[in-house]
């Protein structure tokens, strides 16, 4: 489309026993709209729903990844996060919205277990409702490596 401006946002997550220890976004992308000064978002450093989005996107995607790794009895010893998302005018209907995100989890898993792990990637990504409520095309680029 002609004139879309394109916006892209970065989050990582990392996570220790089970919980998110750190969460960190990018910076906000300009808009070329000044908010007022009193306006919280318009702080470049404030989380914005963007990135809140695509934090919750990475979060579910793992926590389903551990679900189905508990089912399979795998031991899940570090997992991490990386997620980029661009936003643009969609071509379908022209309006603003992500079209395209790059999830890049890491996972370690117990020796001679990355086989299996590798194994349940799919269900993971099948089974997290916030990535199915999107129409992005979504891109997930798993790193398994064993301790």
């Amino acid at each position: 489309m002609a004139n879309a401006r394109t916006f892209t946002y970065d989050v990582a997550l990392t996570f220790e026993d089970g919980r998110a220890s750190r969460v960190t976004a990018g910076a906000r992308p300009a808009i070329g709209v000044a908010p007022p000064e009193d306006f919280p978002f318009g702080d470049p450093t404030a989380w914005s729903p963007e990135h809140l989005f695509l934090a919750s996107l990475t979060s579910c995607t793992l926590l389903a990844f551990l679900a189905h790794a508990e089912n399979a009895e795998l031991d899940v010893h570090a997992y991490t996060a990386d997620v980029s998302g661009t936003i643009t005018r969609r071509k379908s209907d022209g309006r603003y919205a992500f079209v395209e995100i790059e999830l890049l989890p890491r996972v370690v898993v117990g020796a001679g277990q990355s086989e299996d792990a590798h194994g349940i990637t799919s269900k993971a990504e099948r089974d997290c409702f916030i990535s199915a409520g999107t129409t992005a095309e979504i891109t997930v680029r798993w790193d398994i490596s064993e301790r």
